[in-house]
């Protein structure tokens, strides 16, 4: 039963990816805007493309997931970190190679506050104004014995404007599927 309340849970999300339509603006101006909001050391992140053996060094990947892969360009959100410092890269799949493995190049990067025991990352599995959005990463507090989270940070991974913008958690709601399980 609980497999099939995921299964169900992962198909309609799918089934709520919204379509976007691509941005007229230039990518190198998207790439200027990003950049400057960083730090300089993460800086030169901004539009490196990378491929499964060129992974950047010094940073280790956690987690991420593809959105946009029914609609037509993919984009990927990926948790990484360098260190202590945790961050979210918004990538854009540039090609594939004659294997199938993805080639990236990155749009934006957010860099995460730190994590309190009780909080999470949660990335693509939370709504917005009662509708499934893929582009929401947020920042939660986990309740005890709670379906719901409190969201204490939200940003949306905008693929019209490529860039990650913070949003409101007013009405950002994150459900924690681990609860089913």
């Amino acid at each position: 039963m609980k497999k099939c309340l995921h299964l169900f849970l992962t198909i309609t999300l799918l089934l709520f990816f919204q379509c976007s339509k691509e941005d007229p603006k230039p990518e190198a101006s998207m790439i200027d805007s990003s950049a400057q909001r960083l730090p300089a050391q993460y800086q030169s992140l901004i539009g490196l493309e990378f491929g499964p053996d060129s992974f950047p060094a010094g940073y280790q990947e956690h987690t991420g997931y593809v959105m946009g892969f029914i609609e037509g360009d993919e984009y990927i959100i990926d948790h990484v970190s360098q260190e202590s410092t945790e961050l979210v890269w918004f990538c854009k799949l540039t090609h594939r190679d004659e294997e199938g493995r993805p080639f990236l190049r990155i749009l934006d990067a957010l860099i995460l506050p730190k994590f309190n025991p009780n909080e999470q990352l949660y990335l693509g599995t939370c709504s917005y104004k009662d509708m499934e959005d893929p582009e929401i990463v947020a920042f939660i507090k986990v309740i005890q014995n709670e379906l719901e989270t409190k969201v204490v940070k939200a940003w949306r991974a905008n693929r019209q404007t490529k860039i990650f913008e913070e949003i409101s958690t007013e009405h950002v709601i994150c459900v924690d599927e681990s609860f089913y399980l």
